[in-house]
């Protein structure tokens, strides 16, 4: 059987269901799963790998991460040696080019023959002239990019890819396995934990909080719109929660819940509406699966894929707060509209963005032999 094998820094909650279903998947088509994951000292609040084992064939390698100015420098410890060991036929890897490892793993292909898939997100934190000569240099390296959305295709394109050497996943959660709950049984439930929100207007937000999210910008949202009755949950924790709190902390339009991964679905069960106003990700794909409305800025380019404006949400063009404010005065003036977005971004993620049509088009990459050869 041959072997595909996947090098990810680190392995969160949200990848269980990727690594766990290929894991199944792939032995069909002839192939088996090995995951190679990096093993952290410390691990940033908000973003906390997972540590137990997820797949049979899951091993691990010590990751070093050191801050260069505004940059990350990376490298994985002995990863060349243990996939030289592997004698893989295909290798994903999140296509870091600050990562050293990932520059090993490019001159290794050459020797172990093996295609070299990029797990692409295309975002750049820290554009520059000479990122984006380095990015030249090291795009094209790859046989094909696993690409998260159109935003993420386009970035490899810009930097040497080829149009047939991109495929877009549309990067999801497994919508199937998610329980729902009536609104009013969610409410009742999170109201329970936070009386402070009985007969309030929720508007959610979950995730890692990051400067980069913005999260500010809904409290400033909410002081244009001067309404009554609104409150701006959030549920996460991260390094920049401290800095919130002690901010908002007193409000009576802020609720902060901390860190819910299992247990998280009634609190999008109970909002009215999803905002993020910065990065982020598969936040949005949880709150269309919950039927809510969403607002939302670039995240991190998926959202110009998922959130199409007026029939399941908002897209954030200034990305200010009165912009924030202006949208949620239209969702909130209008219950009926807000509960068709809701609706419709349902449909949507049980469809052409599924979790099943994501993994299709993943494995079809994999294992099919239009990867072009090295």
């Amino acid at each position: 059987m041959k072997t595909i094998a996947f090098v990810f820094d680190g392995v969160m909650h949200y990848h269980r269901e990727l690594f766990q279903r290929l894991d199944t998947t792939l032995p069909t088509y002839g192939y088996e799963l090995v995951l190679l994951s990096g093993r952290k000292k410390q691990s940033a609040p908000g973003r906390v790998a997972l540590k137990e084992k997820i797949v049979r064939n899951q091993f691990e390698f010590d990751l070093t991460e050191i801050p260069v100015s505004s940059y990350m420098i990376r490298y994985q410890h002995r990863l060349a040696a243990q996939i030289a060991d592997l004698c893989p036929s295909v290798v994903v890897t999140m296509c870091h080019p600050g990562t050293l490892s990932e520059w090993q793993i490019i001159g290794l292909k050459k020797r172990l023959n093996f295609k070299l898939v990029a797990w692409q997100c295309g975002y750049e934190y820290n554009p520059g002239c000479i990122k984006s000569w380095v990015l030249n240099k090291f795009i094209p390296a790859f046989d094909h990019h696993l690409a998260y959305h159109t935003n993420s295709k386009n970035y490899a394109l810009k930097y040497g890819a080829r149009t047939d050497q991109v495929t877009v996943t549309h990067n999801t959660i497994n919508e199937a396995i998610i329980d729902y709950l009536p609104k009013e049984v969610a409410r009742q439930l999170v109201e329970q934990r936070h009386p402070e929100l009985i007969g309030k207007k929720i508007i959610l937000f979950v995730g890692a909080v990051l400067k980069e999210k913005r999260l500010e910008l809904v409290l400033e949202a909410l002081d244009v719109l001067a309404r009554s009755g609104l409150v701006f949950v959030l549920v996460g924790d991260g390094p920049h929660l401290e800095e919130i709190k002690q901010k908002y902390g007193k409000r009576e339009d802020f609720c902060c819940t901390g860190r819910i991964v299992d247990g998280v679905g009634p609190y999008f069960d109970a909002a009215d509406v999803f905002v993020l106003p910065g990065t982020g990700g598969l936040a949005i794909n949880e709150a269309m699966a919950h039927g809510i409305a969403v607002i939302s800025g670039f995240a991190d380019g998926s959202a110009d894929d998922l959130v199409i404006d007026g029939r399941n949400g908002f897209r954030l063009k200034k990305g200010s707060a009165e912009e924030i404010a202006d949208r949620l005065n239209e969702l909130f003036s209008d219950p009926v509209i807000t509960t068709k977005m809701g609706e419709a971004g349902r449909e949507m993620i049980r469809g052409p963005f599924s979790f099943g049509c994501f993994i299709d088009r993943v494995v079809n990459v994999l294992t099919d032999s239009g990867i072009p050869k090295p």
